[in-house]
């Protein structure tokens, strides 16, 4: 058991193939917080395993296991393996007064439960073996998709004043419009979605619908689906990540001084410059960095070698770059050109690009600066400054630190040929 990994998972005993190169019947399916102490505890001398298991351990003859971003996540998968495989151990081991269920009622506006005995008339998904889990993955569900639990919905309750329990603000016992029944019903199914192991399809689904809402003008719909995406994001990961490969941005993500100047968002073509060089400047190099609706598109990343620039003097550097990248008109248009460094670079931006916009509007042209990160935008005199955790300044970090990655790599590659 020392093979496996001190991570969550779930863990599969096999039992003898019934013939010459026939299949292993699956005898068991469980799941582990930790598949190493889990697997530890089925081998270890002196722990009394009931008759069932003793039994499994006799006729298995294969173990392998799965590990999963978290404990929930096993849960789940163990959930659906069992009922879609029905492992004869799990069924003999099974006591449905020990293990749960999720019910939805068969309603308009369908209520929630947790059981250990599921009933008729309504839908259940499970079994899940551990309350615990079950129970904490519920209450993190119920905050990114608000549902009800008590008969006679909608009426204000104390988990509607937590933010749990959606109800529509009408008066009079009015009945609920088909808006809210249909975004209630959509909380239900997301619910349904996550526990029976389709958190992709959900998640994909949220992101067309955020990028409708948003191409649409619809900001408030487009944020509810981004904050409903990061809620699952967050729900799933095994660690929080800052600066992922992906940024999901709806307009209420981005400055309204900066919004004005772009057309939607998403789609957004975001380009990336930095350059580097030595202290004398041989071997400098410059660097093109694309994100496509805030994820990487190394496909369009572009290397330039400087060859008008003597000396070490970024802002020249960054004029040749950009001046050469406003020549290549078959390349895709971008919404915003991010340059490392202040004012210096921002102007040298500006110049680069004045002779090929002409009298059209052409990209949103903005400097990043390292220190303090702050923005310098054209037509603005002071520097702009957001919280670090504010979704768009994530975005333009990434760029700018992928842009500075790449520039260095071309330019240590530059430095070893020229050896």
């Amino acid at each position: 058991m020392h093979r496996a990994p001190a991570l969550p998972g779930v863990y599969f005993f096999w039992g003898a193939p019934r013939r010459a190169r026939g299949k292993r019947p699956l005898l068991y399916v469980g799941k582990a917080a930790n598949l190493r102490s889990r697997l530890r505890s089925y081998f270890t001398p002196a722990v009394d395993l009931p008759p069932a298991k003793r039994a499994l351990l006799r006729g298995a003859k294969r173990l392998t296991w799965r590990t999963t971003t978290n404990d929930i996540e096993a849960l789940i998968e163990e959930a659906r393996l069992v009922k879609a495989r029905r492992p004869k151990y799990n069924v003999l081991l099974r006591d449905d007064k020990n293990y749960f269920f999720v019910g939805f009622t068969k309603e308009a506006l369908p209520r929630v439960l947790l059981t250990h005995q599921p009933g008729k008339g309504n839908q259940y998904l499970g079994p899940f073996t551990d309350g615990g889990a079950i129970k904490r993955t519920l209450r993190l569900l119920r905050r990114i998709f608000p549902y009800a639990t008590h008969p006679g919905f909608p009426k204000r309750c104390l988990e509607y004043d937590l933010g749990l329990c959606p109800i529509e603000p009408t008066t009079n016992d009015k009945q609920p419009t088909a808006m809210f029944v249909k975004q209630y019903r959509k909380n239900i199914r997301a619910i349904k979605e996550v526990l029976t192991g389709k958190r992709q399809t959900l998640l994909r689904r949220l992101v067309r619908e955020m990028r409708r809402a948003a191409a649409t003008d619809d900001f408030e719909m487009a944020a509810k689906r981004r904050d409903e995406i990061h809620g699952l994001e967050k729900v799933f990961a095994h660690r929080t990540i800052v600066g992922g490969a992906e940024h999901l941005l709806v307009p209420s993500d981005v400055p309204l001084g900066i919004r004005k100047r772009l057309a939607a968002i998403p789609p957004i073509r975001i380009e990336g410059y930095d350059i580097a060089n030595l202290a004398y400047g041989k071997a400098a190099t410059g660097s093109m960095v694309v994100f496509t609706n805030g994820k990487a598109d190394p496909a369009a990343y572009r290397h330039f070698r400087i060859r008008g620039v003597r000396g070490a003097n970024d802002v020249a550097m960054i004029t040749e770059v950009l001046t050469r990248r406003a020549r290549h008109t078959e390349w895709p248009r971008p919404d915003i050109i991010l340059v490392d460094g202040g004012k210096p670079q921002l102007h040298a931006a500006r110049t680069a690009l004045a002779a090929s916009r002409g009298d059209a509007p052409g990209p949103l042209l903005i400097a990043l600066a390292k220190q303090k990160e702050e923005l310098y935008l054209e037509n603005r005199t002071t520097p702009l400054r957001l919280s670090k955790r504010q979704p768009f300044l994530q975005l333009l970090m990434h760029v700018r630190d992928e842009a500075h990655r790449f520039a260095r790599r071309y330019h240590f590659r530059l430095r070893t040929l020229d050896k």
